[in-house]
């Protein structure tokens, strides 16, 4: 993929989209600049909520205590997984199924990352992508805010939150775009990472090996801390 970014001028915005076969693979249609930053900023605070916990129960099993939600490795691997073994092989199989369609759906019926039953050119394009990105914020917040007040353990409250948040920031986009035809200005995880590669490609290298990381982390929980030998 080429390291530059595609520039292209659309009435009132510049137009942007990745270079290269691979990056129209993840992002599809053209897009404007302002739907790129808003992934950036969309998966920039996901990352940030889920991946500081993560580090900080890493480093210490005090601060991991001091954290008011659990992870979501101790999450899904500790509780879910432990009672429930089948529930890693979900957890993988959701990851490749994710990945699989993403790269085989195509791109005439993508925009912004997200697959559409049309071509890409009959979808509408919603501007609100700032605003839903505080809603979904909000949302998150009000739920552990609910889960609390009814007395929920640091499980309950973390289902609470998690869930909501995938709910509103990941299901309901999606189905709007692929039911509705109606794409939010927000790019999916893979698109903004194809965004992000093609403006610096060891900041995308870095996410993707971190992702990758989580998936095994989910998947294998506690990998990598395993006693060998």
């Amino acid at each position: 993929m080429s390291t530059e970014v595609a520039q292209a001028k659309l009435p009132g915005q510049v137009a942007a989209v990745p270079a290269g076969q691979l990056g129209r693979k993840l992002v599809g249609t053209t897009v404007s600049s302002r739907d790129e930053i808003n992934g950036y900023v969309f998966w920039g605070l996901a990352a940030l909520f889920i991946g500081v916990p993560e580090v900080l129960a890493a480093l210490s099993k005090t601060l991991k205590a001091d954290i008011p939600w659990p992870t979501i490795s101790n999450l899904v691997g500790k509780d879910l997984e432990r009672h429930h073994h089948w529930v890693a092989l979900i957890v993988v199989g959701l990851i490749v199924v994710v990945m699989v369609h993403t790269l085989i759906h195509p791109d005439e019926k993508k925009k912004a990352g997200r697959a559409l039953r049309k071509p890409a050119d009959q979808a509408i394009h919603w501007s609100w992508g700032r605003w839903y990105i505080f809603v979904v914020a909000l949302a998150g917040a009000v739920a552990g805010l609910i889960a609390s007040a009814a007395g929920g353990n640091k499980n309950e409250l973390g289902y609470s939150i998690y869930i909501t948040l995938t709910v509103f920031g990941v299901v309901v986009p999606s189905a709007l775009a692929y039911w509705w035809h109606r794409v939010l200005d927000i790019p999916t995880l893979f698109a903004t990472i194809a965004f992000l590669r093609a403006r610096a490609a060891w900041v995308a290298l870095l996410v993707a090996a971190l992702l990758v990381v989580l998936m095994f982390h989910l998947a294998l929980y506690p990998w990598p801390n395993y006693h060998f030998g």
